[in-house]
């Protein structure tokens, strides 16, 4: 598919939206599909793989996009902790 093509069905689509900001662009679909990916929990190999990044450091650029990654983080950690303190008393 042509990129004109592409960016004009996106413009289309952003004015029936009636999204004004100019800052919002097809790239922003692609970080907002990698962050929506990894808030539901999709391995960053396939992440990487379905964004066509040669090297893992790019596609390790979005987790910093993520709220929920690391509030999940926390979360996990805490269970380990409570679980490695429960077995060591």
């Amino acid at each position: 598919m042509a990129i004109s093509s592409v960016q004009c069905a996106f413009h289309s689509a952003k004015n029936a939206a009636d999204i004004r900001k100019k800052r919002v662009t097809i790239h922003t679909l692609r970080h907002s599909y990698a962050t929506h990916l990894l808030e539901a929990g999709v391995n960053l190999r396939v992440i990487q793989r379905y964004l066509g990044h040669s090297n893992l450091e790019t596609t390790l650029s979005y987790l910093h996009l993520t709220k929920t990654g690391h509030e999940d983080a926390y979360q996990r950690i805490d269970g380990i902790m409570k679980g490695f303190d429960h077995d060591h008393h």
